[in-house]
């Protein structure tokens, strides 16, 4: 896949001005994803808060990206039609590649979030809007990594993005989405979970995107939405969180988008992933077996 296209001129200095002023700091609240206070990001940095995910969904590997919402808990947040159905989940940061597990979906608002193992020192929850809201008109970006891919890079990619006015088609049949925003550019299936960074450099939402029947189908999950979704979460057993499970009365829809998609998709593999072996070292494995 080939790098975003990076506006030229005063564009160019808009978004490295958005992109440097992102914060270190909680993405949610609630007894699951707390707010912390926020610190300045060192210039540069932001590429800390923003991740790529391969995930082994049958016999492919779907790429997809995140963002960091708890550094201190290592977790990320995603797409849920991009982990549906996986079976081993790696999280490429700038610093490194480890493994990733789910704690929590939300099947009708296509959320995920996912832990990372080990927790790795050094990454950057990107703070949320501070009014939590993605208005039209506002210059957008959104960020994301080349891929998943240890062989491939985890350099920083960025596009400029259009968030219009109304709500967006469902991105899948069943799939409510009734909070999503239209959006437009010409960003990829791998961009799916991207963050979509305000001209504060702030997180404004979330890109959805799914490929169906040749097309790309794009929407903008806004951050009040994702926000709503994250203080629902509580700590449950087996160090999941609950909270989102009258959601799951749209899993049909993404149980047949990984059954159409991915060649060797089994519905039993769409269960919360097991915790990864300690003995297993992230980046040691060979992903394409």
């Amino acid at each position: 896949m080939g790098a975003f296209a990076m506006p030229p001129g005063r564009s160019r200095g808009m978004l490295a001005a958005a992109l440097l002023t992102v914060t270190a700091g909680c993405g949610g609240s609630g007894d699951a994803v707390q707010q912390r206070a926020a610190a300045t990001t060192p210039a540069g940095r932001v590429d800390l808060g923003v991740v790529a995910v391969t995930a082994r969904i049958g016999r492919d590997l779907e790429q997809s990206a995140g963002v960091v919402l708890d550094a201190d808990r290592g977790l990320v947040l995603t797409t849920a039609h991009g982990v549906w159905g996986a079976r081993s989940l790696k999280v490429s940061t700038g610093i490194a590649v480890l493994h990733g597990r789910i704690v929590a979906r939300d099947a009708c608002d296509d959320i995920a979030v996912l832990e990372t193992q080990p927790r790795l020192p050094g990454l950057v929850s990107v703070r949320p809007s501070a009014d939590g809201t993605m208005l039209t008109g506002r210059p957008i970006v959104a960020a994301r990594r080349r891929s998943g891919l240890p062989s491939r890079g985890p350099e920083l990619l960025t596009q400029r993005v259009t968030v219009k006015p109304g709500a967006a088609r469902a991105l899948l049949r069943g799939m409510r989405g009734r909070r999503t925003m239209r959006l437009e550019g010409a960003l990829p299936a791998a961009a799916s979970g991207a963050p979509l960074l305000g001209a504060d450099g702030r997180l404004a939402g979330m890109a959805q995107i799914v490929q169906r029947r040749g097309k790309i189908v794009r929407a903008a999950l806004p951050w009040d939405a994702i926000g709503t979704r994250m203080r629902e979460l509580k700590p449950g057993g087996r160090a999941q969180y609950v909270g989102w499970r009258r959601h799951y009365g749209c899993s049909e829809a993404l149980h047949r988008y990984a059954a159409a998609r991915h060649a060797g998709y089994r519905r039993g593999d769409a269960q919360l992933n097991a915790p990864v072996p300690a003995t297993r070292l992230p980046g040691t494995e060979d992903v394409d077996r």
